[in-house]
C-alpha cells in the first residue's frame, strides 16, 4: 500500500489497492502545465545536482499548492509539471455507486461474525463518504476557479537561479473541457490524463510567455460564469472567487486547432 502512495494520488491508489480498474471518464477538468522559462540555458551553467536541487524545491512547492486546492499533480517531464483539477460533482456521483458496490450483500442470513463485519464494513463506507463531504464543504465546487487560483499561486512562488540571482520564470497554459483519466503500468504504475483538452492545455503552455498565464477561451468564458454567479453554498474557499480578471490576448495560432481567441489571466485590477 504504501508503495502504491508514493507513486499514485491517494484516492486512486486506495482504489487500486480494492482491486479497481480505474478507468475514468470525466465530463469537464481543467488542466494546467506550468515550464520554467530559459530552463536549459540555465540549467548548462550549473552542476546538475543544483539543478536536481532547484527543480525539486520548485516541484515540492508545486505540490503543496496543488494539494492545497484539491488539484491533483499528473507528472512532471523534464522542468515541467502538470496538474488536473475535476469538478466536485463529478465526485459527489462517484460517491452513491462506491456505497451501493459495496455494501451489496447476498440474500442470505448471516452468521455472527460475518454480520459483524458487515456492520464494520457499513461503519467504513459511511465514515469515508462523511470525509469526502467534509472535504467537498472544505473546497471550490468548480475545477475552473480551483485551477486559477493555483496557477496565481504558483506564478507568484519564488526561486532564484544560484549562479546569477535572477528570480525564476514560469510560464503557464490551462484549458478545460473533457479527459479520459486512468492507471498504466504494472511494476511501475503512473495515473495519467489525455484527451483533447489536454494537447490544448500543452499548447496554451508553448504560447505563453514568461511570468504570465495563458488560458483558453473555454476557460475565460467558464471564470467570468463563476465570477458573476452568486456563491456556491458549498464553501467558504468561494471568497477567494473575483481574485482575478481575464484579459483578451487576440488570436493564436495553436498547433492542430488553427487560429483560437485566448486569454491572459491575471490578478484583479
Amino acid at each position: 500500500m504504501a508503495v502504491l502512495h508514493s507513486t499514485l494520488p491517494k484516492h486512486i491508489a486506495d482504489r487500486v489497492a480494492r482491486g479497481e480498474v480505474v478507468n475514468d471518464h470525466f465530463e469537464n477538468a481543467s488542466v494546467l502545465f506550468v515550464d520554467v522559462v530559459g530552463f536549459t540555458t540555465h540549467s548548462s551553467e550549473l552542476d546538475a545536482t543544483v539543478v536536481v536541487e532547484l527543480l525539486q524545491n520548485i516541484f515540492s512547492s508545486f505540490d503543496g499548492i496543488c494539494a492545497k486546492h484539491d488539484v491533483t499533480k499528473i507528472k512532471t517531464i523534464g522542468d515541467s509539471y502538470m496538474s488536473v483539477a475535476f469538478d466536485v460533482a463529478d465526485a459527489v456521483g462517484a460517491r452513491p455507486r462506491l456505497a451501493r458496490e459495496q455494501t451489496d450483500i447476498p440474500n442470505v442470513m448471516p452468521s455472527e461474525v460475518e454480520a459483524q463485519q458487515i456492520a464494520n464494513s457499513e461503519q467504513r463506507i459511511a465514515n469515508q463518504i462523511a470525509n469526502s463531504e467534509q472535504r467537498i464543504a472544505n473546497q471550490i465546487a468548480n475545477s475552473e476557479q480551483r485551477i486559477a487560483n493555483v496557477a496565481q499561486a504558483m506564478m507568484s512562488s519564488v526561486f532564484m537561479w544560484p549562479h546569477t540571482g535572477e528570480r525564476v520564470m514560469f510560464r503557464i497554459g490551462i484549458h478545460c473541457g473533457p479527459v479520459v483519466a486512468g492507471v498504466l503500468g504494472t511494476q511501475r504504475m503512473q495515473y495519467d490524463v489525455w484527451g483533447d483538452t489536454v494537447n490544448v492545455a500543452s499548447r496554451m503552455e508553448s504560447t505563453s510567455e514568461s511570468g504570465k498565464i495563458h488560458i483558453s477561451e473555454a476557460l475565460a468564458n467558464a471564470l467570468n460564469e463563476h465570477k458573476n454567479s452568486p456563491p456556491s453554498p458549498l464553501s467558504h474557499a468561494s471568497l477567494e472567487r473575483g481574485s482575478y480578471t481575464v484579459v483578451p490576448r487576440g488570436t493564436v495560432d495553436v498547433k492542430g486547432k488553427g487560429l483560437m481567441q485566448t486569454y491572459w489571466l491575471s490578478e484583479a485590477l
